[in-house]
């Protein structure tokens, strides 16, 4: 044997070589969908985690209540709608304080970017999403001053919405 067709035996062909890649091509044509949704359900499970922290931290602040407020209000979390995404601030409330915004943040988180966010008080009006969300505010006794909240964060279709209550 000649070192020549030696050499055309243990190399793939052209054929070979663009069946091979017509294959993976396929592949990861039907595997997209699928990876689409599974990151939009990690965005959506990463902002319900962020959102159930944040309320966490609201209602330790306003235990601890380092104000020394007897009214209503101890702590507040207040969800912003930025340009990009959401951005949750935990801050101590006080007579002074009208705005809670990274400037007097206690505790601040990112949403991942395309998550919308929707605070209130009726579980049966909380989705479909409307872009907005009030302040949570929780009282000395680490009660929601609102009564029961309930949530629900959206990316994409109605498949992707998360709901729940946060009392």
């Amino acid at each position: 044997m000649s070192a020549r067709s030696w050499a055309y035996q243990r190399a793939f062909s052209l054929v070979e070589l663009m069946v091979s890649l017509a294959i993976m091509s396929f592949l990861l044509m039907v595997s997209a969908p699928f990876l689409s949704d599974w990151t939009a359900s990690r965005q959506i499970k990463d902002a319900q985690s962020k959102l159930l922290s944040g309320y966490g931290v609201t209602k330790a602040l306003a235990l601890r209540n380092p104000e020394g407020v007897t009214s209503d209000a101890a702590a507040r979390m207040t969800p912003v709608a930025g340009t990009d995404n959401w951005m949750l601030y935990v801050c101590t409330a006080s007579a002074t304080l009208t705005l809670c915004d990274g400037s007097n943040a206690v505790w601040k988180a990112d949403f991942p970017v395309g998550i919308a966010l929707t605070v209130s008080t009726s579980a049966s009006s909380v989705c479909p999403v409307t872009s907005s969300a009030a302040s949570i505010t929780i009282d000395n006794r680490g009660a929601s001053v609102a009564g029961a909240l309930y949530y629900c964060l959206h990316r994409g279709g109605a498949a992707n919405d998360v709901s729940g209550s946060l009392v």
